[in-house]
């Protein structure tokens, strides 16, 4: 076991992410209850950021800071691109899970909210990145063609790194080959110690160098929603379908289709052969 993790104090720091971190299941978020977690004064922000350009509107940003290890932020599907995934239906199920939308969001106030947690963990010249991302998007239904809510909790880390990430000549899987080849993989770096930073992917590793403030992780949060995307949605459990003959939406219709089905020939074309040879005869 490392060292005990030294107890970080709260403290108020803006531009952490540029936006607001505030918890996106409450309109009166309290400040003054949450230890450990970064608030932000919203117009303090805006003013020290005049100097710094935003990638573009909505990014999510991280912002280097040693005495922050948990991040909350907000923002919508609409502010990151993913607009096409935004309907009523996905609103009103975010909704009902305490997913809101808050007023530093002024842009896209009724927009689908999308929850980003973050844990942040520091080690030598590394930060990693865990969290996860609660949203819910609009796809269509397998059965019946309609609109369907999907709900979305996808976790995900990051390691930023303060040397240049290489693409490394062999991809480890997760097994030994040669005379240990029925060991099991166990984690352990160079130095013998165990390496939890073994399982996260090439693509997730990200250039962060010390001279540098933010780095926006906005392509790794669209990603995950995107990874989401399925065609086995269900609108509801008890869905109908639609008839294959007519189209028909079962669940809002009637299908006015005979229900007699037609009895198939199991010889085709050459199933009434016979018949046809006997009247010639």
């Amino acid at each position: 076991m490392t060292e005990s993790i030294q107890t970080i104090f709260r403290k108020k720091v803006p531009n952490v992410l540029r936006s607001t971190a505030l918890d996106c299941t409450k309109h009166d978020y309290d400040h003054s209850n949450s230890e450990n977690t970064v608030s932000l004064d919203f117009e303090d922000q805006e003013k020290e950021e005049e100097d710094t350009g935003c990638p573009w509107e909505g990014a999510v940003i991280y912002k280097r800071n040693s005495s922050i290890s948990h991040i909350e932020y907000c923002t919508t599907l609409e502010r990151l691109g993913l607009g096409s995934l935004s309907t009523e239906l996905s609103k009103s199920r975010a909704s009902a899970m305490g997913l809101r939308v808050t007023k530093a969001v002024k842009d896209y106030p009724f927009g689908t909210p999308v929850q980003v947690s973050v844990d942040v963990m520091r080690k030598k010249q590394k930060l990693r990145l865990d969290g996860i991302v609660k949203t819910v998007i609009t796809l269509g239904c397998n059965s019946c063609g309609g609109p369907a809510a999907q709900s979305i909790f996808s976790d995900f880390s990051l390691l930023l790194t303060e040397e240049p990430v290489e693409e490394p000549d062999i991809i480890n899987l997760g097994t030994i080959h040669g005379d240990n080849k029925s060991r099991p993989y166990s984690g352990l770096g160079d130095d013998g110690e165990e390496d939890d930073d073994a399982s996260i992917d090439f693509e997730d590793r990200l250039y962060f160098p010390p001279g540098e403030k933010e780095i926006d992780i906005s392509k790794h949060i669209r990603d995950l929603v995107h990874l989401e995307i399925n065609i086995k949605a269900i609108c509801d459990p008890n869905c109908k379908g639609f008839c294959f003959k007519c189209g028909a939406n079962l669940n809002t219709s009637r299908c006015t289709c005979s229900k007699q089905e037609v009895k198939k020939s199991s010889y085709g074309p050459l199933g009434n052969l016979k018949q046809q040879m006997q009247a010639r005869q």
